[in-house]
């Protein structure tokens, strides 16, 4: 009779075959060797992001508004993700329906976008609490602690819940576990969290890797830099500061003063040396005056290069996050702008338009619905649910050359005018409306 293998045998022999097929491949990655030792691995990334998101994100908050650079990453993201605000674009077939929806769902939702912005960048992920009142819904954003991240069980039958979000067996978010008040709030209730349906929240997060539940912070790969750059950089002030206070040394040998005068105390001279003074020095006597350390130029290009690393770890370029243009031409920073910008508008899509602001409008428009606000049949509902989201435009470099550049494609055919006016953050029918309003004036003044 055969032995049967133990399982463990079994994937351990099958690792050791792979091992040893991966170090006769040739991929330096999958080997190994000395150059690796010591190297970081990730073979569980989203346990790892779970571990990681508290400290992470506790550090990103205290570096966010004590550190200049870090508060600057989180700003200039912000405002790449709202600017000066996003549109909303109803598509119901009566415009003043339609103008009176945008109006109303802009005035909902502006004041929030600049915080939930930096919720996603500081803390990796925001919580919006919709809530249905009387008056109409009302929007509450929730702190990233409050949806209770040591809440993690298996509720059977392939529903689960992980740091405080339930899902049911096919992975679909159904409910969110919600602690009475995030920790660290003045007069913080604790008790047991509340069990609010998923479709009364919204999540806004990046997944970096499938699974992932949870978002961490935008700062994580730079974090470790900001603190050591931060600390490097006030040990390179407190040494000149504290090379300052010396002014100069003075040896006589005669173990006076060398004719100067000033005040004793405890074995030693103090004095002052006045500006414009000659002082002729007794045989042998020498004034040494103390030289600030040397290497200091060489000290600030390695904290310009490590500023560099971590504009590239933010997804920024250096000049936006130093604010330091001394190098910059038309060629180099409109390169720089289009790829920040082509990142920027992805994020936009993905997380404030295709996270946040399509569902919340699609969820207003049916409490409206269920409020009796608007019809409810399904033809007349399609037609309150039918929305686009212009996000807000970018501003060129040199925008005389921008302007013929998109008049000549719109007389080429290669771009239509919608999509011009939309990558200003502009509406077309706003803007075809002020036209036509600014002619029928010069109209009325040429007539008068």
């Amino acid at each position: 009779m055969n032995a049967v293998i133990p399982y463990r045998q079994t994937v351990r022999a099958a690792g050791r075959k792979l091992a040893k097929l991966f170090g006769r491949s040739g991929i330096e990655a999958g080997g190994g060797g000395w150059r690796w030792s010591g190297s970081p691995t990730l073979p569980a990334p989203q346990q790892s992001t779970l571990a990681a998101r508290g400290p992470a994100k506790a550090r990103a908050a205290a570096l966010s508004v004590n550190n200049p650079t870090a508060a600057r990453i989180v700003e200039t993201w912000c405002a790449a993700l709202i600017g000066k605000g996003w549109q909303s674009q109803s598509q119901h077939p009566d415009r003043n329906v339609a103008r009176g929806l945008n109006d109303e769902f802009e005035t909902l939702v502006a004041p929030l976008l600049p915080q939930i912005a930096r919720a996603v960048v500081r803390d990796g992920e925001a919580f919006l609490r919709i809530l249905n009142g009387p008056e109409g819904i009302r929007l509450l954003q929730l702190p990233a602690d409050q949806i209770d991240p040591a809440m993690t069980s298996d509720l059977a039958n392939g529903s689960r819940i992980v740091a405080g979000i339930e899902f049911d067996p096919t992975e679909t978010p159904v409910a969110y576990h919600v602690l009475p008040d995030a920790p660290g709030t003045p007069f913080a209730r604790y008790g047991e969290t509340m069990r609010i349906p998923a479709s009364e929240i919204l999540h806004i997060f990046d997944p970096l890797f499938p699974g992932q539940v949870r978002g961490i912070t935008w700062l994580a790969p730079v974090l470790l830099k900001l603190a050591d750059a931060d600390a490097a950089s006030d040990a390179m002030m407190m040494n000149l500061k504290t090379q300052s206070l010396f002014a100069a040394f003075i040896t006589d040998p005669d173990g006076g003063a060398a004719g100067f005068t000033g005040t004793e105390k405890d074995g030693t001279i103090n004095l002052a040396l006045e500006p414009g003074t000659t002082r002729i020095l007794p045989p042998g006597a020498d004034v040494r005056f103390a030289q600030p350390g040397g290497g200091l130029s060489q000290q600030v290009e390695f904290i310009k290069a490590q500023l560099h690393e971590i504009a590239a770890g933010a997804g920024l370029m250096y000049e936006q996050i130093s604010t330091d243009l001394s190098s910059t031409n038309y060629s180099s920073a409109r390169f720089g702008l289009l790829e920040f910008r082509r990142r920027a508008e992805m994020l936009q899509r993905l997380l404030i338009e295709g996270q946040l602001l399509r569902p919340l409008w699609r969820r207003w428009i049916d409490w409206k619905a269920l409020a009796g606000d608007v019809p409810s049949d399904g033809a007349s509902l399609s037609d309150y649910r039918a929305v686009r989201f212009v996000p807000p435009g970018w501003q060129w470099v040199d925008p005389l050359k921008e302007v013929n550049a998109d008049a000549r494609a719109i007389e080429a055919g290669l771009k239509s005018r919608a999509e011009v006016v939309a990558g200003r953050g502009r509406d077309i029918n706003e803007l075809d409306e002020e036209i036509a309003a600014d002619r029928r004036t010069a109209r009325q003044e040429g007539d008068a």
